[in-house]
């Protein structure tokens, strides 16, 4: 069985317009360009390189473990507590 093989069609090239600018290459001597991304970019690059200072931890590991560990026993227990009483 023969494979099917995809149309090209060949797009004729689009007529030359003098108004409109064509892509160049760059070189030093243009001054930059303002643009908003560029801001907001500048705004967030030292965000985006992180801090050289050690974030401490608020509470110590085992308390954190310990108030998430009792709120879901705590949690079950309410849970269990109620399935039984309203058998």
């Amino acid at each position: 069985m023969p494979l099917l093989q995809p149309r090209h069609s060949v797009l004729p090239d689009p007529p030359p317009a003098d108004d409109t600018p064509a892509p160049r290459l760059v070189s030093g001597e243009e001054d930059p360009v303002f643009s908003p991304v560029h801001a907001l970019q500048q705004e967030l690059l030292p965000l985006a390189q992180g801090s050289a200072q050690a974030v401490e931890a608020l509470y110590p590991l085992w308390l954190r473990v310990a108030i998430i560990g009792g709120s879901s026993a705590f949690a079950w227990a309410v849970i269990i507590w109620g399935m039984m009483h309203l058998r």
